[in-house]
C-alpha cells in the first residue's frame, strides 16, 4: 500500500476503503472466471498538497499492455477530437509543418485526423500491443511502450523536438506523473504546447462520481494538482477550459516556464473556485465517503424495486468506470441479465468481478430488456440516439449519477 503522495512525496491520509475488487479493465473469457483475482482499493488525500489518489498500485504492464478501450468507437469522442484539432489550428497555428506527439495514443484516432486534415507529422506512444494493429491500419506511426523521461531522450534523438505534446485521459493513470512532465519538458521545443485532458475533481465531488475510482485511475486531478506538477517540472499552465468529456473534464494548455506568453485569467479564476469549493479540505473527502454509501443504497433500492415488479434490467457500456460501479455497489446477476457494448473486442467476454456476458447492442429490444442501466452515462445523448427504437418502444434508460433517474 502506497503511503507517499505521487506528486509531492508527502504523507497520505486514508479516506475511503472499497475492500477488494477485480481489475475494471480485465474482461474475461468464460474459462478465466475461476482464476480471477481481486485487489484492495482505497483512496487517500495528501497531507501536504491535498491531491486525491488511490493507495493500491497495480503494475502498469498488467493494466495497460492489453487494453480494451478504443478511442474510435465513440462518435462523441471523435467529435471532441475534431473540435480540439480545429481549436489548435485557430489558436496555435497547427499546420503541415507542425510536429505532434501523443502520449497514450490508443488506436491512433486523434493522430490520424491530424495527419489527414492538417498534414502534420505525427508520432504516438502506447503500451497496448493489441491496439497497434488498429494504429497501423490508421497509418499512424506508434511506439509500443510507456512514455517516460528516459524514453523522451530516445525519441528526441531520433525525431528531435515537437510543437505539440498531447496527453488525453492518461495523467490520471500514471503512478509517477513527475516523470511524464519532465519527459515532455525535454521533448517539447521552446515554444511548444503541452495539452492535457483529465476528469475534473470538481465534477467527481459535486456529482458523486465514485465510479471514477478504480485501479487504472491512480490520481484524481484538479487544476491545482496539474499546476503543482508544472511548478516541479519547469512548466506553467497558460490556459484552461472545461470540456464535456468523461463526465466533466478540464483541458489544460501548458508551456515551458520561460516562454513569454500571457497567462489567461481563467487559470486563476478556476484555481480560486476549486479552493472555494473546499476540494483541498480533508473533511470534504470524509463527507464524500458518506455520500458514496448513501448513493450505493439508493441505486440498489432503485434496481430492487424494478426487479420486484418483474421488469427485465440490463446494463449498457462495458467501460472501466461501469465495472467499478457494479463491483462497488454489489450489482451483478442479482439485477442484470446482460451488458451491451459496441466494442467488438469486448463482445462475448464477461465483466470483471460480476461475470455478466457482454453482448452486441443490436440485440437490445423491449422483449428481453425493459430498463438499461447506463454505465457509460457520460455518453448518454449519443447512446440514446443509437437506441432510439428501444426508447420509442417504451424502453427506459437509467442514469446512475448524480442520483438514479430515468434519462429524458
Amino acid at each position: 500500500m502506497k503511503k507517499k503522495c505521487r506528486i509531492c512525496n508527502n504523507k497520505l491520509i486514508p479516506v475511503l476503503n472499497f475492500k477488494k475488487v477485480a481489475l475494471s479493465g480485465s474482461f474475461l473469457k468464460k474459462n478465466e472466471i475461476q482464476k480471477e483475482k481481486k485487489y484492495p482499493l482505497s483512496i487517500a488525500v495528501c497531507k501536504n498538497c491535498k491531491h486525491l489518489q488511490i493507495q493500491n498500485l497495480i503494475s502498469p504492464q498488467k493494466l495497460f499492455n492489453h487494453y480494451e478501450w478504443e478511442t474510435g468507437v465513440s462518435k462523441s469522442n471523435i467529435e471532441l477530437i475534431l473540435s480540439f484539432l480545429k481549436s489548435l489550428k485557430k489558436n496555435f497555428n497547427l499546420n503541415k509543418k507542425s510536429k505532434i506527439f501523443e502520449i497514450a495514443s490508443n488506436d491512433g484516432t486523434l493522430l490520424k485526423e491530424a495527419k489527414n486534415k492538417y498534414k502534420s507529422f505525427v508520432l504516438g506512444i502506447d503500451p497496448a500491443k493489441n491496439l497497434m494493429k488498429i494504429s497501423k491500419k490508421n497509418n499512424v506511426n506508434t511506439i509500443a511502450d510507456f512514455f517516460s523521461y528516459k524514453m523522451s531522450n530516445k525519441i528526441k534523438k531520433k525525431y528531435s523536438t515537437f510543437d505539440f505534446c498531447i496527453a488525453r485521459n492518461v495523467i490520471a493513470h500514471i503512478p509517477n506523473p513527475n516523470d511524464i512532465f519532465k519527459g515532455v519538458d525535454n521533448l517539447m521545443n521552446d515554444k511548444g504546447i503541452f495539452i492535457i485532458e483529465v476528469p475534473h475533481l470538481e465534477n467527481i465531488y459535486k456529482d458523486n462520481q465514485y465510479d471514477n475510482i478504480f485501479h487504472e485511475h491512480v490520481g484524481f486531478h484538479s487544476l491545482k494538482s496539474i499546476n503543482d506538477l508544472c511548478d516541479k517540472n519547469n512548466l506553467k499552465v497558460i490556459d484552461v477550459e472545461k470540456i464535456d468529456s468523461q463526465g466533466g473534464s478540464i483541458r489544460c494548455y501548458i508551456t515551458k516556464k520561460n516562454y513569454n506568453i500571457v497567462k489567461d485569467k481563467k487559470v486563476q479564476l478556476l484555481l480560486a473556485k476549486e479552493k472555494k469549493l473546499g476540494l483541498f479540505k480533508l473533511t470534504t473527502w470524509t463527507n464524500f465517503a458518506k455520500k458514496v454509501n448513501i448513493h450505493k443504497k439508493k441505486l440498489n433500492d432503485y434496481l430492487k424495486k424494478l426487479k420486484g415488479n418483474n421488469y427485465k434490467i440490463s446494463a449498457y457500456g462495458a467501460s472501466g468506470k461501469g465495472q467499478a460501479l457494479l463491483q462497488i455497489c454489489n450489482i451483478g446477476s442479482n439485477y442484470l441479465d446482460n451488458i451491451y457494448d459496441k466494442s467488438k473486442i469486448k463482445q462475448g467476454k464477461y465483466t470483471p468481478g460480476t461475470h455478466i456476458k457482454i453482448i452486441d447492442p443490436k440485440y437490445i429490444n423491449v422483449q428481453n430488456t425493459n430498463y438499461l442501466l447506463l454505465l457509460s452515462w457520460n455518453l448518454a445523448k449519443e447512446i440514446a440516439k443509437q437506441e432510439i427504437n428501444f426508447l420509442r418502444n417504451k424502453g427506459k434508460i437509467i442514469i446512475p449519477f448524480p442520483k438514479p433517474k430515468i434519462f429524458r
